[in-house]
């Protein structure tokens, strides 16, 4: 019996947590079943009879697949080693540590080797950079949300939607907050619209988040902004709401360019996105020499808690915004609707427009590919552009989903190695993310040449 015929003789679950068309590491593991009297037991496969036995499987399987190589099973041996089905050892670390090791060893080796020259870098951050983040509450997922609002006091706004809705049976609040849109505009109703701005405020309070300390978005700044000087500046879009990426650059003391001017109050004005900051005491004309470090321009795709409709302008504040004001794309069905208007859809042009750039490196983190109009976007952009490659970094489960554009990226990821897709963390991507070695080797040749130029310079 080989490796394949091994497979699909046990129920196994099966979870990719890398998926590139070099290498693709699955965990296995075995169903449970429940017998007659309704307890989980372990679904293992027996001897059916001494003439034709069923192999009897670990709990827990490792599936390796590299190009050109045949598929590898590894498991665990009675002493704890990492054994494929030759019996040699690979390891001695937990089966699902070795898996981790594997898959960061990938695309570490991606990032500091394939991917350090690459001169654009484009940031797509999703939920899952604030889920489990903030000092004194912490972001939700929209299952989340969800619970927190029907545990809470505002659960009565929460059941008025439902009933609403004809008793909506879903625990989708994107969905219900879309139903509830649908039904007021054909036919305008208070009390619904009531309901619905007290969970958008309850959203608004649940999104309102501190940065903590040990927020992996301070050290993911200083790691993506150690570039070349030559490279053009990081651009980093956010789906999220919250302001914790400005709060990481505020204590880092970074530049940030958002779209806003730098008068008071800040108001939104698009062309702010092509500016850039340089120190005069150089050259003006060789802006090489001459740009600041530590900038990066930052797209809030979705809008801020902090941008506020201000008569026919859109500003920034820190007071309290009505959210009939609020410049924000709530969770609802319409969001690709709202794309296409001010100032969403010169964020949404920015980011088609980036991604159209030539030798350019997306990385997509905590993005789960459900936001249609988003998704959208970078599938044509990967088809268009042959020099885009992706690097999209979320949790195991949306790895593994099978939806519309996630079929898609595991399709092209089969034939394409510029796609690659992991099961990682904010946090732990973080941790791994390497330093940029071209920015070392750039900064050497730049005080070679800088000697060159001058000789009589000393150290």
């Amino acid at each position: 019996m080989n490796q394949q015929e091994l497979i699909v003789s046990a129920e196994l679950t099966s979870e990719v947590i890398l998926k590139n068309k070099k290498l693709t590491i699955t965990k296995l593991t075995k169903k449970k079943s429940s017998n007659k009297e309704g307890i989980e037991t372990e679904n293992i496969a027996e001897k059916s009879n001494e003439a034709n036995p069923k192999p009897i499987l670990p709990k827990e399987l490792l599936k390796i697949e590299k190009i050109g190589n045949e598929m590898e099973l590894l498991f665990l041996d009675d002493f704890g080693a990492i054994i494929g089905l030759d019996n040699k050892v690979r390891s001695q670390l937990g089966l699902w540590a070795y898996a981790d090791e594997l898959k960061r060893d990938f695309y570490t080796n991606q990032l500091q080797h394939k991917y350090n020259e690459i001169e654009n870098l484009i940031i797509l951050s999703g939920a899952g950079t604030s889920v489990g983040i903030g000092k004194h509450k912490k972001g939700l997922t929209m299952a989340g949300l969800w619970d927190a609002l029907s545990n809470g006091s505002e659960n009565k706004y929460l059941q008025l939607l439902i009933k609403k809705t004809d008793n909506y049976q879903g625990k989708d609040l994107e969905e219900l907050l879309s139903l509830a849109g649908m039904r007021h505009s054909v036919k305008s109703d208070t009390e619904l619209l009531d309901a619905m701005n007290h969970v958008k405020s309850f959203i608004v309070d649940e999104c309102t988040l501190e940065l903590e300390e040990a927020a992996p978005h301070t050290e993911f700044l200083n790691k993506i902004g150690l570039r070349p000087q030559k490279f053009p500046r990081v651009k980093v879009f956010t789906l999220n709401y919250d302001t914790l990426f400005e709060q990481a650059a505020a204590q880092e003391r970074f530049t940030v360019i958002d779209g806003f001017t730098f008068s008071n109050p800040r108001v939104f004005n698009g062309k702010y996105f092509d500016y850039d900051i340089i120190e005069t005491r150089h050259n003006r004309q060789d802006k090489k020499d001459s740009t600041i470090a530590k900038l990066f321009y930052l797209f809030k795709m979705h809008g801020s808690l902090t941008w506020r409709k201000n008569g026919g302008e859109i500003d920034q504040t820190t007071d309290a915004i009505p959210t009939d004001q609020r410049v924000m794309i709530f969770p609802q069905s319409n969001k690709y609707e709202h794309s296409y208007e001010q100032p969403y859809f010169e964020m949404m042009a920015r980011f088609q427009q980036a991604l159209r750039t030539e030798n350019t490196l997306l990385i997509t983190i905590g993005f789960s590919f459900y936001d249609k109009h988003i998704s959208s976007v970078i599938l044509e952009s990967i088809k268009q552009n042959p020099s885009l490659n992706l690097m999209s970094v979320t949790y195991g489960e949306v790895v593994g989903k099978n939806a519309e554009y996630q079929k898609e990226l595991h399709r092209i990821a089969e034939f394409q190695s510029r796609l690659t897709l992991i099961a990682e963390s904010f946090i732990d991507f973080t941790i791994q993310f390497p330093e940029n070695i071209a920015h070392r080797r750039f900064d050497v040749l730049e005080s070679l040449n800088e000697f060159l130029r001058n000789p009589n310079i000393k150290e």
